[in-house]
């Protein structure tokens, strides 16, 4: 089911590359400051970090997705590059963000905070920005399931997106499951909130709770959430399979 990732509270700066034996293959990156969250592993495809300021990424074995959290600057992706417009937090509306094929680099300027996700891959794939502008940002459910959802990229290797609950409200719902890992990166507003991780499966209930910067890895099972009352949940999420598409499957005895 889940497997919870402490934050490890590691501030990676300046100068010279940052270099972890189970990233560095895939991604190499020289940062003013980052905070590593999900590293890749045996048999658990996704990593993620959070970063802010300066960045210079090259992408080895990998595809990448960055997506601009807040702030503004320059976003570029090999000769492609774009000014970005301030982004007050991920609450507010869509981000700037790029996708970064195996091979190529991603450069930050300014004083950005930045998500990058990542999983391995030897496909060819075209590096490329993409405007929040085409960004869908969607209502879905209706009563205390309604949320809204915002699908960056809706297939390929790396299926990435975000969800906003409103207060006290339900997502990932009706429970559902697939055989893609996924994961979960969450922020809450006011920040002190918290909500429920809710993974479970045949004679098994794992419920966490989740707090502002809390990530989950979804390996299997089924996996609803729930925000507390007062405080509106976002969770940046991420899909990396062997198909460019996800299976979902509903509980049916909730669906």
């Amino acid at each position: 089911m889940t497997h919870r990732e402490p934050y490890s509270g590691q501030r990676l700066s300046g100068g010279a590359p940052v270099r972890c034996p189970a990233v560095a293959p895939l991604l190499t990156l020289d940062v003013v400051h980052a905070d590593p969250l999900l590293e890749p592993d045996a048999g658990q495809r996704l990593g993620v970090t959070r970063t802010r300021g300066r960045v210079r990424g090259r992408v080895g074995g990998a595809l990448a997705w960055v997506l601009v959290e807040d702030g503004e600057g320059e976003l570029r992706v090999g000769d492609d590059s774009v000014q970005v417009r301030p982004r007050g937090d991920v609450f507010d509306e869509p981000g700037w963000s790029a996708l970064v094929g195996p091979g190529d680099e991603v450069t930050i300027d300014g004083d950005i905070a930045a998500t990058i996700v990542w999983r391995a891959t030897d496909r060819a794939l075209d590096s490329h920005i993409i405007d929040p502008a085409t960004v869908p940002d969607e209502q879905r459910g209706e009563g205390t399931t309604a949320r809204r959802v915002r699908t960056y990229v809706a297939d390929g290797p790396l299926i990435v997106g975000e969800t906003l609950n409103p207060p006290g409200g339900w997502s990932s719902w009706p429970p559902h499951r697939h055989e893609h890992e996924e994961a979960y990166l969450y922020r809450f507003q006011p920040a002190h909130g918290f909500g429920v991780h809710v993974g479970y499966d045949d004679g098994a209930d794992c419920p966490v709770i989740v707090r502002d910067g809390s990530i989950e890895r979804i390996t299997t099972g089924w996996h609803p959430v729930v925000a507390a009352p007062g405080f509106t949940m976002y969770y940046l999420w991420a899909l990396a399979g062997d198909t460019d598409t996800v299976d979902t499957k509903l509980d049916p005895r909730f669906a």
